[in-house]
């Protein structure tokens, strides 16, 4: 008999878990978020630029992801080692299986920075890219043109992307 109670309080027990469970699932699911229009104009043009590096047009795709950039006019072999570094990739980690955004975060209202994974069939990639818009019109729609890339980095550094 005593045991019998046992498993039934086990039994109960489990089962107002369960259901405590079930009833916050309900209600704890998040509704989707209005979607950043901004960003997701800004995650087009990033996308655009690692399809062109994984058909190995590496020159111009950074020509087009740093349109309008201050790092277009810095060190002008700056762009051609960045691009032949990132020409090697293939060589270095495998072929090009795909890319995911895994972060895409405001700063303020004017700085927004994106992490990327660039997936490679041996070893992924890590990327870091950031927007910034020098003038800011908060009033003004979304504008692709008004934001430039002031950073762009890749490694594989894969602990940074734990960090997120």
């Amino acid at each position: 008999m005593r045991s019998t109670m046992v498993w039934l309080a086990l039994a109960l027990g489990a089962a107002g878990v369960w259901w405590v469970w079930v009833d916050w699932s309900a209600y704890s699911q998040e509704t989707p978020a209005a979607k950043d229009e901004l960003i997701e104009l800004l995650d087009g043009r990033v996308r655009s630029f690692f399809e062109s590096i994984s058909q190995g047009t590496t020159l111009q795709a950074y020509e087009n992801l740093l349109r309008g950039s201050p790092l277009l006019g810095q060190k002008p072999d700056a762009l051609k080692t960045l691009a032949d570094r990132t020409a090697q990739i293939p060589n270095r980690f495998g072929k090009f299986r795909g890319f995911e955004r895994l972060d895409a975060r405001r700063v303020g209202k004017d700085l927004i920075f994106f992490r990327y994974i660039y997936k490679c069939e041996d070893f992924p990639v890590a990327w870091s890219i950031a927007f910034y818009r020098a003038i800011s019109r908060p009033d003004s729609p979304p504008d692709e043109t008004a934001w430039r890339v002031i950073l762009v980095r890749f490694d594989t550094d894969l602990e940074q992307l734990a960090r997120l």
